[in-house]
């Protein structure tokens, strides 16, 4: 999974949030590539290692809470993280209406 994935797949189901993308060579699993998202009253980052790794972690500005918090090596549940981020940032969670993420399986 990489940065590729998330622009191709994750980003045009999030409607409503604002996406930064940087870059960082040479991180501890390797180079990095960063995704910063804001909107809904919510804010985080999915990082993105040359080495495999991905990490996620998303704010709710509202309940002033930490909602994920989650470092994944590449023979981890990479795709199901994608699919809870979705969820979250869609607001899922909170209505029960899970938008159709089965497009990431394939």
């Amino acid at each position: 999974m990489d940065i590729n994935f998330f622009n191709k797949e994750i980003a045009p189901i999030l409607k409503g949030y604002n996406f930064q993308y940087t870059s960082f060579p040479d991180g501890d699993f390797g180079d990095l590539e960063r995704v910063e998202f804001e909107g809904h009253n919510k804010v985080g980052t999915v990082d993105f290692w040359s080495k495999g790794w991905i990490s996620i972690d998303i704010y709710d500005l509202i309940v002033d809470d930490q909602l994920i918090n989650l470092l994944l090596g590449p023979d981890e549940e990479q795709l199901k993280a994608m699919e809870t981020l979705v969820n979250i940032l869609n607001g899922a969670e909170d209505n029960g209406d899970y938008p159709d993420t089965g497009h990431l399986r394939k």
